[in-house]
């Protein structure tokens, strides 16, 4: 059994429960800590205090300690075994890749003492057996890198969601934009659209399969250009949001990861949300519902352009949606839920009880 430090605290709810004390691997880190350092005060009246101390109960260690994405895969897996192994007490992994992968991660996790892996998405285990581009189910299969995991219920029940996602990371998304009548745009799909960079991880090419979904959704609204007011392209910041003001529709593809804070963003300035289908993902806040939050499409793209247009013929039909929507977002997306998230796994951890 874990023995917790003996400081009390009192929660809202009326229980007292003891103080757990966090210590961070690199305490500045956004892109793995983002929703416990933006509520790091906050957290303390929920009995967590992230600490810069040596006296802690668990350390949060992030990525870079455990993946290189530039190395090999299979020296990355040994970087970070290698890393690992000099761990004393007890840890647990958080990786901070934007995407459901655990390309990399599970090999370290399950050769290694981490108690949990947490992550801000994930796959059902059904869904991560099937062998794909960097372990991307959105990208297919074809790389040189095809990837799937059989994971073991008992390895599964110890990969956890962090509570938070990429909403997170800018409070302003919580803040709605008034709705402006009469709007011109039909549809928006304002992005980074070709990436031809070379990127890679682990010596392999990933630009390419970001590229062929993100412009093939532009390919697929040129259909439509001579019908509709279209705007498909990247376009510089100070533009973005005159646009977005402007318009009914809000495309949003897949990029590296399946979340993106253009989701967000479009629903902010009150915009019918259309992205792939997000049912495989699991991510909470769960916010992503067909109909309800979102309209979804296929992620080939192959259905687009018909529910595009069934959309803006009957566009006030679709007002509920983005009214829930937006209802959802300043909702579900409130940093007490996050603390609330964390408050509940800890009251639930073996070996850390009330008084």
């Amino acid at each position: 059994m874990h023995i917790v430090c003996l400081i009390k605290v009192k929660y809202t709810l009326g229980k007292t429960y003891l103080m757990i004390k966090i210590k961070l691997s690199q305490p500045d880190n956004m892109k793995c800590f983002a929703g416990l350092l933006i509520t790091r005060d906050l957290l303390k009246e929920y009995s967590i205090d992230i600490t810069a101390s040596d006296d802690y109960d668990y350390e949060f260690v992030d990525t870079s300690q455990f993946v290189d994405l530039r190395l090999p895969l299979e020296d990355s897996i040994n970087y970070g075994l290698e890393k690992l192994s000099k761990k004393t007490g007890d840890y647990f992994l958080f990786h901070g890749g934007d995407s459901t992968s655990l390309m990399g991660v599970y090999e370290v996790f399950v050769q290694s003492d981490a108690k949990f892996l947490f992550k801000k998405q994930i796959l059902s285990q059904e869904d991560y057996k099937d062998k794909t581009a960097f372990n991307k189910w959105f990208f297919g299969s074809g790389s040189d890198i095809d990837l799937g995991y059989d994971i073991p219920n008992d390895v599964y029940d110890r990969i956890k969601l962090t509570g938070w996602n990429v909403g997170h990371n800018w409070p302003h998304l919580q803040q709605m934009q008034p709705i402006i009548q009469n709007k011109d745009i039909d549809v928006c799909a304002i992005y980074q659209g070709v990436l031809d960079n070379g990127n890679s991880d682990h010596g392999v090419r990933n630009d390419v399969f970001y590229t062929e979904h993100r412009k093939g959704a532009w390919d697929t609204l040129n259909d439509l250009s001579d019908a509709y007011n279209i705007v498909a392209k990247q376009l510089p910041f100070n533009q973005t949001q005159d646009v977005m003001r402007r318009s009914k529709i809000g495309l949003s593809p897949f990029g590296m990861g399946e979340l993106c804070y253009r989701d967000l963003e479009y629903i902010q300035h009150g915009m019918l949300l259309i992205k792939p289908d997000m049912s495989k993902v699991i991510t909470e806040p769960d916010f992503f519902k067909p109909m309800e939050t979102y309209v979804p499409v296929k992620p080939d793209w192959s259905d687009l352009n018909k529910i595009i247009k069934k959309v803006l013929a009957n566009y006030k039909d679709y007002q509920y949606i983005i009214d829930n929507a937006r209802d959802k977002l300043t909702d579900m997306y409130r940093y007490p839920n996050v603390c609330l998230h964390w408050y509940n796994f800890f009251a639930n951890l073996n070996g850390v009880e009330s008084e």
